[in-house]
């Protein structure tokens, strides 16, 4: 798959970044699942957009500073990014954690994005005691609980039983990270919503219809707060859907993208 490597020089340290594509600029940011390289999602997206992935810091190359210790903390980071990397209007995007942070930034730097994508979202209280605990799971069994059917081909060519060292590493590296952004309260802030108001574009929520980790109470928290927000819900999918069903994951942000492309038009 091609993409290219870029490190990006922040005020607060490097950061690694996958890119590739041509077209609007789509900024994406992977959760706790981590960034296990350039996959099929990238790919699929880079034929429709310009694709900026960066590896949050505390993964990887991605250096994190010391005071990180919350989602506000990596927001400011990553807004920081986008401007030494001279990026400005964009989409900006998502997933699990890595929505959340997308979410925290959107509200920080409203007029800077002109949609906002989440995939299957944290950063609002689930109101539910049963939901899967990446703190109280073994991590690689907490990533099949986000997949509809972790016996598939995506799972197991994703997540195989073999792991290698580099994985081990990283699996630990997203932990402490997800651990000092989402410990407690667990993966939300109750001030999110509220901030995020303050962003009135578009805004598509990418939802499986079998995700248990951020189920569907959460998309409608977030369409209920939102002006212009819509659910778009994947069949056959868990919490990872960008991984799990990546074509019609890519599906849904073309389509977001050509409803943005017709409100500028208008």
């Amino acid at each position: 798959m091609s993409h290219d490597t870029q490190i990006v020089h922040t005020s607060y340290g490097s950061l690694e970044v996958l890119t590739g594509g041509n077209g609007p600029v789509l900024v994406f940011l992977h959760g706790e699942e981590g960034q296990r390289n350039w996959l099929g999602h990238h790919e699929q997206l880079s034929a429709s957009f310009s694709v900026w992935a960066p590896t949050l810091p505390g993964v990887g190359k991605s250096q994190r500073p010391d005071w990180v210790e919350s989602v506000p903390d990596m927001a400011k980071i990553m807004l920081n990014a986008l401007d030494k990397a001279g990026i400005g209007s964009c989409i900006l995007g998502g997933a699990s954690m890595g929505g959340w942070i997308a979410a925290e930034m959107a509200s920080m730097d409203p007029d800077q994005f002109t949609g906002l994508v989440l995939a299957g979202s944290q950063g609002l209280p689930t109101g539910h005691l049963n939901t899967p605990d990446i703190f109280l799971t073994p991590y690689r069994r907490y990533i099949s609980l986000g997949y509809a059917d972790p016996t598939s081909d995506a799972f197991q060519t994703m997540w195989p039983e073999e792991v290698s060292d580099k994985a081990v590493e990283q699996d630990l590296e997203v932990m402490e990270l997800a651990a000092r952004l989402g410990f407690k309260p667990y993966m939300y802030d109750r001030s999110l919503l509220p901030s995020l108001e303050r962003f009135e574009k578009p805004v598509l929520l990418v939802w499986g219809d079998k995700d248990i980790i951020t189920p569907h109470v959460i998309a409608n928290q977030f369409k209920n707060g939102l002006a212009q927000a819509t659910i778009k819900t994947i069949a056959a999918a868990g919490h990872y859907v960008h991984l799990e069903q990546p074509s019609k994951f890519v599906e849904a942000v073309a389509d977001f993208n050509a409803l943005l492309a017709k409100k500028e038009v208008a």
